[in-house]
């Protein structure tokens, strides 16, 4: 997809996402799916996720959104920890 696909693709999302705030996710022309940024309900999984939806089954939704809060707050206490590693290319003290 170029990079101009790209951009009709996301505007497209939007306009879709501003008509239909109660939908988690909206399909696009393009065949993708895009998280709806004017949707503030319950978490819902992508709709093409197997494994999430057979994870509801087994388990029911409210186990998938808490499966899904804790690996997200796992991934973002990564990225902090990531992020506020010194670079061990540059030493603490640049004099010689």
């Amino acid at each position: 997809m170029s990079e101009y696909e790209s951009m009709a693709d996301r505007d497209e999302a939007l306009a879709l996402s501003r008509a239909a705030p109660d939908h988690a996710w909206v399909l696009t022309d393009r065949d993708v799916w895009h998280r709806n940024p004017f949707y503030h309900g319950p978490e819902m999984p992508h709709p093409e996720d197997d494994g999430a939806h057979d994870f509801i089954a087994d388990h029911g939704i409210d186990a998938w959104r808490e499966a899904t809060r804790a690996a997200r707050a796992a991934a973002e206490a990564k990225a902090r920890e990531i992020v506020d590693a010194p670079d061990p290319g540059w030493p603490d003290d640049p004099t010689p």
